[in-house]
């Protein structure tokens, strides 16, 4: 079987919804997963969304440990391997393709099934092209920085090299999976960053319409041509990933990426403008209200252990005072 998954906290299920149902659209043999980071909660219809929906808490027993070792960015990313393990051990699956929640498909994944015949890991990099140095975000040093290639996608075929591969990454999100950049870790970008010296079958694809995003608008734009989008006039525009997307601001995330504005890519303004309404009709503001049950137990074990070092100093405090 083909599956393609997500992960993601009930405050990002808006965003999953839409990606669901662009898979249902585009890619409708598929089995669409969203791991769900977070524990499940009456006020919400998980029916009413086009997915099947898996709470981490059913396939990680360890995800209590985690949810109090990381934060939700670092939790929700760290988990990634462990669902595709999933997949291919208990599930049977053929292949997997990961797809952040902010993502949404507009063409057929046939390209990436097509490089899958023969290559057994996907990547895409961040960017293709040089960027000037010029003071605007992002640079190139942004991406030594943060990852060559972006986690926002992956895909995998069944193999012994993968299997290799996941608990390689695995083992690497679990034990260090925490965003400090000043420490060389980010997450799980960083670690893939040696995947295609490490691991035989990595490939790294060449496809402009694949991972298209604010942090690669420099080399890339969009023309429509009969209802399809166009990347550079050439090839399909397979899927864009709204990363940092903010609903009804009418604008690009310039606090991480400032080279273009909104009003400077007209190019870009009804996929935004299509994408905000969406985010609308799929009740964001409903689920963004909502905080994730693994951060507010995270929050619960950090008060515990300040109550636990407080109450100890208080008690030094004491025993010293009666001894003057």
């Amino acid at each position: 079987m083909d599956f393609i998954f997500t992960v993601c906290s009930n405050n990002y299920l808006a965003q999953a919804s839409i990606l669901a149902k662009s898979v249902k659209e585009h890619q409708p043999r598929a089995t669409f997963i969203i791991a769900l980071c977070d524990k499940k909660r009456d006020e919400i219809n998980y029916a009413e969304i086009p997915a099947e929906i898996i709470a981490l808490e059913a396939i990680e027993p360890r995800i209590e440990d985690l949810a109090k070792k990381y934060n939700i960015v670092e939790l929700n990313t760290a988990v990634k391997p462990r669902v595709i393990e999933y997949l291919f051990e208990k599930r049977a699956a053929k292949t997997v393709v990961y797809l952040d929640p902010d993502i949404k498909l507009f063409h057929p994944l046939t390209v990436l099934y097509e490089a899958m015949l023969e290559h057994a890991v996907l990547l895409t990099p961040h960017i293709y092209t040089p960027v000037p140095i010029d003071g605007k975000k992002p640079g190139e040093n942004t991406f030594l920085k943060y990852g060559i290639y972006n986690l926002g996608f992956i895909a995998l075929r069944r193999s012994e090299e993968t299997n290799k591969l996941v608990k390689w990454w695995k083992y690497r999100t679990y034990e260090a999976g925490y965003f400090r950049t000043e420490d060389g870790l980010f997450v799980d970008q960083l670690p893939m960053n040696h995947a295609s010296i490490f691991f035989k079958g990595v490939k790294i694809l060449v496809h402009r319409g694949l991972n298209m995003a604010p942090w690669n608008l420099h080399e890339r734009t969009l023309t429509e041509n009969n209802g399809m989008y166009l990347v550079n006039n050439e090839e399909a525009l397979v899927f864009y990933h709204f990363s940092s997307f903010t609903v009804d601001a009418n604008e690009l995330p310039l606090f991480h990426y400032d080279r273009y504005t909104l009003k400077q890519r007209p190019d870009l303004q009804r996929l935004y403008n299509n994408y905000n309404e969406e985010m609308k009709q799929h009740n964001h503001t409903f689920y963004q209200a909502f905080e994730s049950a693994y951060s507010l137990l995270r929050e619960s074990a950090a008060n515990t252990q300040k109550d636990k070092v407080w109450r100890k100093k208080n008690l030094l405090k004491r025993i010293f005072s009666r001894r003057k």
